[in-house]
């Protein structure tokens, strides 16, 4: 009986022993893994932490640990003088011609424009008609633009309201007009 309690005394140390180094023995194991650095198969510089064929075990150099530096955070303060509203327009329409209007043999077209509030002319603000997707009229402070004669066929006119950098605020629908023109046939005498 004293020889069976003296072993188990003694395979119970050696189990403690064991279960108290065993996790020791990993951090060992894992904290001395090497690193290696070789080229693979394609030429590439590779870096493993197992040796590969053509690798040689390297030594990482020291990590650097730097403090981020305090930066106060600067509160963004604004004066009620420095800041700029621009004005919201509300309506902003072409009310001449009208969307699919046929025009005859007209010499003088002119576009009119429906605008609420009034255009703000002292924040830079202007009118731009556009004529087949290219700038027609540009920097205009008139609601009534003169094209002139246009040339026959069918056109697709917009409206935009730009501010003084050029950037447009608003724009109006597009609308399409067609344009006919009479032509006389001259005769020619024999």
């Amino acid at each position: 009986m004293q020889y069976t309690n003296n072993l188990k005394r003694f395979l119970i140390r050696k189990l403690l022993i064991l279960c108290l180094l065993t996790p020791a023995l990993l951090c060992l194991s894992v904290a001395n893994a090497g690193l290696y650095k070789g080229q693979d198969a394609e030429g590439n510089t590779a870096y493993s932490d197992t040796p590969f064929r053509n690798a040689k075990e390297i030594t990482p150099p020291n990590i650097s640990v730097v403090d981020a530096p305090n930066v106060p955070v600067k509160a963004n303060v604004v004066e009620e003088k420095d800041v700029v509203t621009e004005t919201k327009y509300t309506k902003f329409k072409i009310i001449a011609p009208k969307n699919n209007a046929t025009i005859w043999n007209e010499p003088q077209l002119t576009v009119s424009l429906q605008l609420k509030p009034d255009l703000d002319i002292a924040s830079g603000h202007n009118v731009w008609l556009i004529m087949d997707g290219k700038p027609l009229i540009k920097n205009q402070r008139s609601l009534k633009l003169q094209i002139g004669r246009a040339d026959r066929g069918s056109h697709t006119i917009k409206a935009q309201i730009r501010n003084k950098k050029g950037k447009v605020i608003r724009s109006s629908k597009t609308i399409s007009i067609h344009i006919k023109n009479t032509v006389v046939q001259r005769t020619v005498p024999n």
